[in-house]
């Protein structure tokens, strides 16, 4: 039987509680020697737009009466190799009480009132690229730059466009009814709108190799088209997202005596649909499952 490999590497997650009074609190995970008990879990899909994460902090204790912390900034990952997200939060509650409590943060990515609420009025001529539409809805929703894939950058409507209402609905207007056959999707990253087509080998926002693994790859038949997809469970990337290429290079298979991809391939790439991650800051909490095309 295989044994883990992780990396040994030390973790980093603090975090940042901003209150609409603008009162921070700050929690640090110190980068050596003891470590306080934080824990982030979250999940990315694609046909996800407001992607929830929770935050557990043990003996963290806030007045949750008079709390009015409304947003959370998180720095989370190895050294040398961190991210740096931003959240909304909508709800803080003890999980345990006493001495050894833990307080439970749930958030969404980014500030998702503009989601929710942004609105749109615009029309645009057949011939129009898919770039130019997205550029106007991206002010709306709080994103700041519209970042494509390949075969995303090349896609121009065939029928006029018209919209006026909900700029998430002008989303879902593009990616079911104008480019339904190009398997287009949009989402939210976060200062970013991005797009990319799916099963497309060069449509990727980012690019990642995987170090490590936990358990071989499971391979999958596909939807309806037949396109096949596989399961992996590694330590989490931090970087790692929704519409990213994860290469899984023969070293990570190696331990499992497996065959790598097929053809006599020695690497392995998945275009990444799902993911889900739990990560802290002492003990063994550090993995992440991903799912995606094979391309």
């Amino acid at each position: 039987m295989a044994v883990d490999i992780i990396p040994q590497y030390n973790r980093i997650l603090d975090l940042t509680l901003i209150a609409d009074n603008g009162q921070k609190l700050v929690i640090q995970c110190p980068r050596r020697g003891r470590k306080p008990s934080i824990e982030i879990n979250g999940s990315y899909a694609g046909d996800q737009n407001l992607k929830p994460f929770n935050v557990t902090v043990k003996n963290l204790y806030i007045d949750l009466l008079t709390s009015s912390y409304a947003k959370i900034e998180i720095t989370a990952g190895y050294e040398n190799n961190t991210i740096h997200l931003e959240g909304t939060i909508v709800s803080i509650y003890q999980e345990s009480p006493g001495p050894e409590g833990r307080t439970v943060i749930q958030c969404l990515y980014g500030t998702f009132q503009n989601w929710l609420d942004a609105s749109v009025q615009m029309t645009y001529k057949a011939g129009t690229s898919l770039e130019v539409i997205l550029n106007e809805i991206k002010g709306k929703m709080g994103a700041y730059s519209v970042k494509l894939g390949e075969s995303a950058k090349n896609l121009k409507i065939k029928t006029p466009f018209n919209h006026d209402g909900a700029a998430r609905q002008a989303l879902v207007k593009l990616e079911t009814e104008y480019f339904a056959d190009e398997k287009l999707h949009l989402f939210l990253r976060n200062d970013m709108l991005c797009g990319i087509c799916y099963t497309k080998s060069n449509d990727y926002i980012g690019r990642h190799k995987l170090e490590y693994m936990s358990a071989p790859p499971q391979s999958n038949a596909g939807g309806e088209d037949g396109s096949a997809y596989t399961t992996v469970t590694a330590p989490w990337i931090p970087q790692l997202n929704v519409g990213d290429l994860l290469e899984i290079p023969q070293k990570a298979y190696m331990r499992f005596y497996q065959t790598v991809g097929s053809g006599g391939k020695n690497t392995q790439f998945i275009q990444v649909t799902t993911l889900s991650f739990h990560f802290g800051t002492t003990g063994g909490v550090n993995s992440m499952t991903v799912q995606g095309f094979n391309v």
